[in-house]
């Protein structure tokens, strides 16, 4: 055998014995997303979150723990809401809360590094859309963030869901989705939506997972652990603000977070740092950054990514001090 057959071959064996190690948790975490979307009770609370006004904000952040969306997932959901009045203190606070956390990337993160990172995930996930909602409110309060001056281009009317939505930033796609394309236009039977729901997730879900899996092996394979471990173990001063800049650019999801982490986790890893990672990357999606530069003023948009990053480096040092 070659010396590239043989390299190949070490990979795939890494490989298969990490995803051997989280199928289980990856199978419970989409079933329950698929439950969650099977009976539509994200969109039901969404639907209770328009009425509710300035007091929303706990309820945004609850849907955003609930939500299966990412970012890319929420943001057009986020315009549409705005679009209808829902004030932007508890739509900023679903922005910020939904790509941190939901069913499968609980599961996820508490099968991969512990129940304790999976607690410390979830806790920050939910300070996080509350500081980004009274943070808003608070700047609302004071002017320049009313709803009708939110957006530097006007937002076409129309349904996001509509294949005809002339705006294509913001058209949803899950019309093509294997749920929605094979199993809902023929039955309304619950239990084969569900399984409809859980091949979406299983695509969804899957292919960052996957895509996480590698890049953890390859990482733990080829890249020497001097060169990391210094910022994951809190060696090097200032390693929490260094970790979230870090992150800003790169497009990772709460999926690929966690998987990526996992293979650092004997390093030991800080407390900090681990968790500027796995909050930092998440929330500031390259797609949403550019999504936001392209519809929404730049006040807004600086508002958002000053509590994103703001947020993150004080719940990593809260976080690397306190526990």
């Amino acid at each position: 055998m070659s010396p590239i057959s043989s390299e190949l071959v070490g990979l795939g064996s890494d490989f298969i014995a990490e995803f051997r190690y989280i199928w289980w948790y990856f199978i419970f975490g989409v079933a329950l997303e698929a439950l969650v979307r099977t009976f539509g009770w994200h969109i039901k609370l969404r639907k209770f979150l328009e009425r509710f006004g300035h007091g929303s904000i706990f309820i945004a952040t609850g849907i955003g723990l609930f939500s299966p969306l990412c970012a890319c997932g929420i943001l057009p959901l986020t315009i549409a809401m705005l679009m209808a009045g829902v004030p932007l203190a508890p739509a900023i606070a679903l922005l910020v809360a939904s790509p941190l956390m939901s069913p499968a990337g609980y599961a996820l993160t508490a099968w991969e590094l512990g129940g304790q990172w999976a607690l410390a995930k979830l806790l920050s996930a939910m300070v996080m859309g509350l500081f980004a909602g009274y943070v808003t409110l608070f700047f609302q309060k004071r002017g320049g963030f009313d709803n009708k001056d939110l957006f530097a281009r006007g937002i076409p009317k129309g349904d996001f869901h509509d294949p005809d939505y002339p705006c294509d930033d913001l058209q949803c796609d899950c019309r093509n989705q294997f749920s929605k394309k094979y199993i809902e236009t023929r039955t309304k039977n619950k239990f084969f939506v569900f399984l409809g729901k859980f091949v979406d997730g299983t695509l969804k879900i899957g292919k960052f997972t996957v895509l996480g899996v590698a890049i953890e092996v390859i990482a733990a394979r080829y890249i020497p652990t001097e060169w990391i471990s210094p910022l994951l173990t809190n060696t090097v001063p200032f390693s929490i603000p260094i970790l979230t800049l870090a992150v800003v650019p790169l497009h990772i999801n709460q999926i690929m977070a966690s998987a990526i982490l996992y293979g650092f986790v004997d390093l030991p890893l800080a407390h900090g740092p681990g968790l500027a990672f796995l909050v930092g990357a998440p929330v500031t999606a390259v797609p949403v950054m550019g999504v936001f530069l392209a519809f929404f003023r730049r006040r807004v948009f600086f508002l958002y990514m000053g509590i994103c990053i703001t947020g993150t480096i004080g719940l990593a040092y809260i976080y690397q001090y306190l526990f």
